[in-house]
């Protein structure tokens, strides 16, 4: 694509980090106008219109900049994709069954992540990168199609209590971080979502540099990352599951800290796990390791982040769209910045400390989880469904 525009190193940052940005942006958009207008079906056609006008636009574009500010339009319409998937899953399953049904939508959010690189780069080298927006705009199009005819309107009115004469304002998900234990869990989410970036954004770089691995021979490294989020997303939400029921069958009782025990084994092997994967790394040991290792990782931070996340769907009823939009900001904007300085902690600490530092905050993290456990049922007592 640079070679393809005649552009520079800038505007190729500036167009990944502007769809990153706009990625975060939009998420927060279409998760309070979900949630106060009461739809999910209009919020997903207008968005897919949205984002197949921006694809086609982007497919025939000819100028850098016209296809970079495209491109950051086309991430606002993706943006509604996170948080309307949690706004359907609370509106068509009850709490005990949301950790599976978020699994199930994790295994197929991270099987794109697992095919479309590999499928993208085929695409750019026999095609052409303007056939990848193509591609996007037609894809798009079935889905638009499928959700125009076949989606039914899932919200629940039940859930609704917000006040009819308040106006839409598309900053209310910050609203709910004066709850405190929606604001730790997406704080602890947002630690561990630095890690594992800062583990990713390392890979290219030593692996080119220490093993001498070409671009494919690196690829084949986030291929371990994506299986284990995975198999970490589907395992943790199923584990989720079957500890509330078990929990509401020997109690009669449900409420939504009883997830939290399922976070307890993934929040203290991703920490621990990327500990051992920075010291390894820096003696350069055997990559097959390095690799199992990756899996590990993403794994733990998958089965942790599922169980959170019907975590916070299950304490704010009614708003399931407007927290996962909440945590998507964030869990975007602040991660991508500080990896921004990857390469200088690096070359500061050296890779065996910059991984200690990190799985020591992450590991030191699990203190808030534990926070929330405790106190989270009182903290929910407080809220109200009305932003």
């Amino acid at each position: 694509m640079q070679k393809e525009f005649n552009a520079s190193n800038l505007t190729i940052d500036t167009f990944g980090n502007a769809y990153t940005f706009f990625l975060g942006v939009g998420s927060i958009f279409f998760g309070a106008y979900s949630d106060k207008l009461a739809t999910r079906k209009k919020v997903y056609v207008t968005s897919f219109l949205v984002f197949i006008l921006a694809a086609v636009v982007c497919a025939i574009a000819k100028n850098i900049w016209l296809l970079v500010v495209m491109r950051s339009i086309q991430a606002f319409a993706n943006s509604a994709i996170l948080p309307l998937c949690a706004g359907v899953i609370s509106d068509i399953y009850i709490p005990i069954e949301r950790g599976g049904a978020f699994g199930v939508f994790y295994f197929i959010f991270w099987f794109g992540s697992f095919i479309g690189p590999t499928f993208g780069g085929f695409i750019a080298q026999y095609l052409g990168c303007c056939w990848i927006f193509w591609i996007l705009a037609i894809f798009g199009g079935v889905i638009f199609f499928l959700i125009l005819f076949f989606l039914p309107e899932t919200f629940n009115p039940n859930f609704l209590n917000s006040n009819p004469n308040l106006r839409f304002n598309p900053l209310s998900p910050l609203k709910l971080l004066k709850y405190p234990n929606i604001t730790i869990i997406i704080i602890y989410i947002c630690i561990s979502t630095i890690l594992m970036h800062i583990q990713q954004i390392s890979i290219p770089v030593n692996y080119s540099s220490r093993y001498n691995f070409t671009t494919f021979q690196i690829g084949l490294f986030f291929i371990a990352l994506s299986l284990g989020y995975m198999l970490g997303s589907f395992i943790g939400g199923k584990y989720s599951d079957f500890l509330a029921q078990k929990f509401l069958s020997s109690t009669g009782d449900y409420y939504p800290e009883v997830r939290i025990k399922a976070a307890w084994f993934g929040s203290l092997l991703l920490p621990i796990t990327c500990f051992i994967y920075g010291w390894l790394l820096e003696i350069n040991f055997n990559v097959y390791v390095l690799g199992i290792i990756l899996f590990l990782c993403s794994f733990g931070m998958l089965s942790t982040f599922n169980t959170l996340s019907t975590y916070l769907v299950d304490s704010c009823p009614g708003l399931g769209a407007s927290v996962m939009a909440l945590t998507c900001l964030i869990r975007l904007a602040i991660p991508a910045t500080i990896a921004i300085f990857e390469t200088t902690i690096e070359e500061r600490l050296g890779v065996r400390w910059m991984f200690t530092l990190i799985s020591v905050i992450c590991f030191l993290s699990i203190l808030l989880l534990v926070i929330v456990y405790i106190n989270g049922r009182k903290w929910r007592s407080n809220f109200v469904s009305t932003i």
